[in-house]
C-alpha cells in the first residue's frame, strides 16, 4: 500500500452511525467503533466520530478521558507505546489508516501534529521547517519559497525574516509553538492535531494560536485537544465530549455549549463535575 490516500471523496453519512446527519461538508475523517487498549486497560470504547473538513473539532472532558488517547491514534503515534491496541476503523477519504499495511511515514505527512509544549529541534528556524521536506528532496529555491510560506500561514514571518538563521531555541515560548506548527504545515498536510497547543502559554500567546487556529481551519481540517472550554466555544465549530474513555455527546459547539443532549455533558460544562 504505497500510496496512503486513495480519490475517494466521502459524502455525509445517511445510515445514522455518524452522531451528526444534518452536515453539508465531507467528512475528511471518521471512526468507527474504535477501541484502544494499554495492556489490560480500556482506554477508548467504541468512539465513532467524524471530522469535518475545514473545520475545528475540539475534544473537551476531565483529565484522563481519552482525549489525547484518541487524538494519537488518528496519525498513528499510540503504535509507539509498547502494549498498545487500536481496534476498529479510522477512515480518511475511505482509507482505513489503522490497516497494518498503510505507510506510517506517509501518514503522518498526511496528518500533521503539535504537541503540548512546544519542541522545536535545537536547529535554526530556517531548518526546523526544510528540515523534513529536504528529506523529499525539495529544491533551495523551494525551500526558502516553503520557509517564508509556512511562516507567514503562522504569523512569524515578521517577527523571526531577519534570523531565520539563529537557533529556535532563543523564540519565546509562543513562537516556538507557531514555530512547530509551521514545521507541521510545511509538509502539506490534509490534517492537523493540536494536543493542547496552548496549555504552556501565557495569554497573549495563546490569543495568537486560537486566532491561527482559526485562519487555518480555511486550509486544513484541525482536531484540538483542550481542558479549556472557554477556548473550545471560541476556536470550534464542533466539540465533543469525552468520559472515561466514552464519547458522550458530539455536536456543533454552539449547539452543545447552549443545548447540549445529555445530562453528563451539562454537568460537565456547568461545573458540576469534573
Amino acid at each position: 500500500m504505497e500510496k496512503l490516500i486513495t480519490p475517494f471523496r466521502f459524502q455525509p453519512k445517511t445510515d445514522g452511525r455518524s452522531l451528526l446527519t444534518d452536515e453539508t461538508r465531507p467528512i475528511q475523517l471518521e471512526t468507527l467503533d474504535l477501541d484502544v487498549y494499554y495492556g489490560e486497560k480500556h482506554a477508548i470504547k467504541q468512539v465513532n466520530l467524524p471530522l469535518y473538513q475545514n473545520t475545528v473539532t475540539a475534544l473537551i472532558g476531565p483529565s484522563g478521558c481519552g482525549k489525547s488517547t484518541f487524538l494519537r491514534c488518528l496519525n498513528r503515534m499510540n503504535d509507539m507505546i509498547p502494549g498498545t491496541r487500536v481496534m476498529g476503523k479510522i477512515l480518511v477519504e475511505g482509507v482505513n489508516i489503522n490497516d497494518s499495511r498503510i505507510n506510517v511515514t506517509q501518514l503522518r505527512r498526511q496528518i500533521g501534529m503539535v504537541f503540548q509544549r512546544p519542541n522545536p529541534f535545537a536547529k535554526s528556524i530556517y531548518e526546523n521547517i526544510v528540515f523534513a521536506p529536504r528529506l523529499y528532496g525539495i529544491s533551495k529555491k523551494e525551500q526558502e519559497k516553503l520557509v517564508e510560506e509556512s511562516l507567514r500561514k503562522t504569523g512569524l514571518w515578521d517577527e523571526v525574516k531577519d534570523r531565520l538563521h539563529t537557533s529556535a531555541l532563543a523564540l519565546s515560548g509562543g513562537q516556538q509553538q507557531r514555530l512547530c506548527i509551521a514545521r507541521a504545515i510545511a509538509m502539506k498536510p490534509k490534517i492537523i492535531l493540536l494536543d493542547e497547543p496552548a496549555s504552556a502559554l501565557d495569554p497573549v500567546s495563546t490569543g495568537k494560536i486560537e486566532e491561527l487556529v482559526q485562519e487555518l481551519k480555511n486550509e486544513f481540517t484541525i482536531a484540538i485537544v483542550t481542558h479549556n472550554m472557554q477556548q473550545a466555544a471560541r476556536i470550534s465549530d464542533y466539540t465533543a465530549y469525552f468520559y472515561m474513555g466514552e464519547l458522550i455527546e458530539h455536536d456543533r459547539t454552539d449547539v452543545l455549549f447552549v443545548n447540549p443532549r445529555k445530562k453528563e455533558t451539562e454537568d460537565y460544562l456547568t461545573g458540576r463535575f469534573g
